[in-house]
């Protein structure tokens, strides 16, 4: 159990390296933002599209149950996002000049990403008690298509405003998930496995959503009419390199 920890706590590690490197130059995200949350749309879909769904579906025994848990995962986060709105955040967007569809952003991001690393941790479990050098290079896995995706977590909270401090603080709490992940992944793995499809295809309904009804809109609401290839280029980098990481 120890050992698995230990590699729980590597891929939380290194998840955060992409972040933390961004947060080096902080006055170049501040001029890079909108290239920067195009690269966090293509992290989510790339995570979403490339990683979570297709293992959710070479796993199960029929598509429609995997589809529909995406589904319940989009719908459900549209219903938290109109909670959050209307009955937590009235006083905030009053007093914003800030279009009204990031408000949320913040909130639904790290519960999504919260889920996602929790979820992580209870994959390296599952690989690690089928075999021990299995969980190794699980655990490398993850971390590695995690750091596109941490970029992307670093550079909407960073919009949003919240000081480089707060920003390490949740990301290294959401890292920490994993931990509780590979527990109860080790101890109620069977139980677990046969669940661990619809969990995988819900996250990637999120990270959908976040991607499509709040980062994308964002993005061209600051772009406008006058930029091409700064908003999508790096929207295809991001989706290269998850790719990449993923096959």
């Amino acid at each position: 159990m120890g050992l698995l920890i230990f590699y729980s706590l590597i891929g939380g590690v290194f998840s955060l390296i992409g972040g933390l490197l961004l947060l080096l130059n902080y006055k170049l995200v501040q001029r890079l933002i909108t290239p920067l949350l195009s690269f966090a749309a293509g992290a989510f879909l790339g995570a979403a599209l490339l990683d979570l769904l297709p293992e959710a579906l070479e796993t199960a025994l029929k598509p429609q149950p995997i589809l529909l848990a995406l589904l319940i995962g989009f719908v459900t986060w549209f219903i938290m996002e109109r909670l959050i709105m209307t009955y937590f955040l009235k006083h905030q967007a009053s007093q914003e000049a800030h279009s009204d569809h990031t408000e949320s952003l913040p909130a639904l991001l790290i519960l999504g990403d919260s889920l996602h690393n929790f979820l992580d941790g209870i994959v390296i479990a599952l690989a690690y008690v089928a075999n021990p050098a299995l969980g190794l290079t699980t655990t490398l896995a993850v971390a590695a298509h995690e750091i596109p995706q941490e970029i992307g977590d670093f550079s909407v909270l960073l919009y949003r405003g919240w000081p480089k401090r707060r920003v390490i603080f949740i990301n290294v709490l959401q890292s920490l998930l994993t931990v509780p992940g590979v527990i109860l992944g080790f101890y109620l793995g069977q139980a677990l496995a046969l669940q661990l499809p619809f969990l995988l295809a819900a996250a990637a309904g999120i990270f959908i959503y976040l991607a499509a009804s709040d980062i994308i809109p964002e993005i061209h609401h600051r772009a406008g009419h006058k930029q091409f290839f700064p908003v999508v280029l790096p929207l295809l980098l991001s989706l290269s390199l998850i790719g990449l990481l993923t096959f």
